[in-house]
């Protein structure tokens, strides 16, 4: 019998801190959006949005970088899915992840668990931990809600199963979605169907990716149905490679691997795509799905001293790799959603027990086709079929727990305003009891409600911003300095940067405020002219010192505009709580190498300069530490510590 429980997880995890206030006009960019989707000649067509995400952000959400270095125990709420074949345990107040698949009959955990939920900078609001199977839409990266609460609820289905639901309004896209789990009783496969519904009149582009951390030993052994794949390394660009063996080396054992690479092999033409991670004796974790979610990524960090510094950054001693399943082919491309359309598929996560000779067999076909004869063997290509095929009108929401954001909300009453029909009630349901303060000043900006005390105030950074133009023409009806400049970040996010920029300074004109004079430095330092960014990134923090994340941005500027000494003054100037930040202490020890003071440069070296939300693919220490070996003549190695290259 299957049974649904509430429960808690106590794991040490990042002390959490503030989001960032400033909106990411610019981004930062997940690598594989570096390389555009016509570097790889075989992956054009079949519905492909040629449309690569250079240039976009995660706006209108805000940057989670406000997590510290410490960790503490914290007790996380979970839900538990169970019957008699699996444990599975999911993680509503971080995007739903499934956390925890154990197989009974072994007692064994299928997936790869950190030791810690250890806030890194890898997702598209920065803050990213590793382990579990986490669930990506919209954008090229990791998730939006990869680090936050997400909408959840119990489901009855038309037999009386039980089953669960997490779902979500996407405000980048402006779709809704659903991830629902079911185990059905002697199943042995957890079912998750996965659903987005772009229920606008305007088409969109369109990204999925469910990613699976699985332990890394040097016995295991990634196996997916496919004869080539596209190769994505430290070159940043597709290349099409035969597998297994690649350039002399056997990829499908990931520990072999030097380099840090993503390897999307091609499923084409099965009718249930699928991808596995076995140990030494053929037993792991096997995902299959329906033929719509054609995508499958082995990724590995490598064995170079970068990769395993960066696996040891994010999960400590234990290794892992990532095996993915995607709609599109690869991660450098999305795929075009039309508009009034609903896309669903369904995954099936289990256990496999394959032969020894089998899993470990040189031939790659005997290899993947023991894995097709298993799979086959539990008819599972027919069983998701059917889950997916089912009509919905039969499963039933018996609790609905709204701890997830108030967006969702907030579009149901900007279409209501409209005279649109909301997001469908019965199976996302978004009550008003979930908006809260970010939501707050659109609502009421809807309701022809003036903004409050505390919104109005320009020593306050706005709490949320929007980029939909739809709430353009309501923000006019105020043109306040508060409404010039969220007008400002909507023109931005259109890519009308003369306009915005012109809003931002109307903003400011109207009233001095920082929050408009930063995204005016930084629109300068976006097009090269630093020194006008440094103007008013110095005018936005005479406004507001207190803010990290502007000290942070105006010393990069003055960095870039070659103003050592200004940076120092300004270094020496601050608080104790900003002078130990470690860009602010990497801005100090560029700034020293600068001014000629080697000295000081290497005392920050020495000491050990931690960046907590370094970049995946920053070379930022690397490239100090090249510097600083230039400016003493010395040919001294780069510590350990500070290698990070990919």
């Amino acid at each position: 019998m299957t049974s649904i429980r509430r429960s808690t997880l106590t794991i040490p995890t990042s002390v959490w801190g503030a989001s960032n206030p400033l909106p990411n006009i610019f981004g930062s960019g997940d690598i594989h959006a570096q390389s555009g989707f016509e570097d790889a000649e075989n992956i054009d067509g079949d519905g492909v949005d040629e449309r690569a995400s250079r240039g976009q952000t995660a706006l209108p959400y805000l940057d989670q970088d406000g997590y510290l270095a410490g960790e503490e125990p914290r007790e996380h709420a979970t839900i538990v899915l169970e019957n008699e074949h699996l444990t599975a345990t999911f993680l509503p107040g971080l995007g739903g992840r499934l956390w925890s698949l154990v197989d009974q009959a072994t007692g064994r955990e299928l997936l790869h668990q950190n030791e810690a939920i250890r806030f890194r900078n890898l997702a598209l609001r920065n803050a990213w931990f590793a382990g579990g199977v986490e669930w990506n839409i919209g954008m090229i990266g990791h998730s939006p809600f990869t680090s936050s609460p997400v909408h959840t609820a119990a489901l009855s289905g038309p037999d009386g199963e039980v089953g669960l639901r997490f779902y979500e309004y996407e405000r980048i896209r402006n779709v809704s979605f659903r991830v629902d789990a079911w185990l059905p009783e002697d199943s042995t496969e957890l079912f998750i169907r996965g659903t987005i519904v772009n229920d606008s009149p305007n088409a969109t582009p369109m990204y999925w990716w469910s990613n699976m951390a699985v332990p890394q030993a040097s016995s295991t052994r990634v196996l997916a149905p496919a004869a080539s794949a596209w190769k994505y390394g430290h070159e940043r660009v597709l290349s099409t490679v035969r597998v297994p063996v690649v350039d002399g080396v056997d990829i499908s054992w990931p520990a072999r691997t030097l380099a840090t690479v993503d390897y999307f092999f091609d499923t084409a033409g099965a009718r249930m795509p699928w991808i596995t991670a076995v140990d030494g004796t053929g037993f792991g974790l096997v995902q299959a799905s329906t033929a719509n979610l054609k995508g499958r990524k082995l990724f590995v960090w490598g064995q170079d001293p970068g990769g395993r510094h960066w696996q040891e950054w994010v999960s400590g001693a234990d290794s892992y790799c990532e095996i993915q399943a995607g709609l599109a082919r690869t991660q450098l491309e999305y795929l075009r959603m039309p508009a009034e359309t609903k896309w669903s598929w369904v995954e099936a996560y289990g256990a496999l027990q394959l032969d020894v000779a089998a899993a470990s067999s040189e031939d790659w076909a005997a290899a993947t086709g023991a894995v097709t004869t298993d799979l086959a063997g539990r008819d599972l290509p027919a069983r998701l079929e059917a889950l997916q095929d089912r009509d919905q009108s039969g499963e039933l929401l018996v609790e609905v727990i709204p701890d997830g954001s108030g967006w969702g909300a907030v579009e149901n009453e900007l279409r209501r305003f409209e005279g649109r029909e909301p997001i469908d009630p019965e199976r996302t349901p978004f009550p008003t009891d979930a908006v809260g303060p970010d939501e707050d000043y659109w609502l009421r900006l809807l309701r022809g409600e003036p903004a409050t005390a505390a919104e109005r105030d320009p020593l306050q950074p706005p709490r949320s911003y929007q980029i939909d133009p739809r709430w353009a023409p309501l923000l006019r009806q105020r043109a306040d300095w508060l409404a010039l400049l969220h007008l400002g970040v909507i023109a931005a996010a259109q890519g009308s940067f003369a306009e915005a920029g012109a809003l931002w300074q109307a903003s400011v004109d109207q009233t001095r405020n920082a929050w408009a004079l930063r995204n005016l430095g930084a629109l300068a330092a976006d097009r090269g002219n630093t020194a006008d960014a440094v103007g008013f990134y110095r005018s936005a923090h005479e406004l507001a010192p207190e803010l990290l994340p502007l000290t942070r941005e105006l010393l990069t500027v003055l960095h870039h505009d070659g103003r050592a000494a200004e940076s120092l003054a300004l270094i020496e100037s601050l608080p104790g709580s900003q002078r130990e930040d470690g860009r602010v202490l990497l801005a100090e020890a560029r700034a020293a190498l600068a001014t000629g003071d080697v000295g000081r440069c290497r005392s920050i070296l020495d000491r050990g300069l931690v960046i907590l939300d370094l970049r995946e693919g920053d070379a930022l220490l690397e490239e100090l530490w090249t510097e600083y070996q230039a400016a003493v003549s010395s040919s001294e190695p780069l510590p350990a510590r500070y290698d990070f290259r990919m």
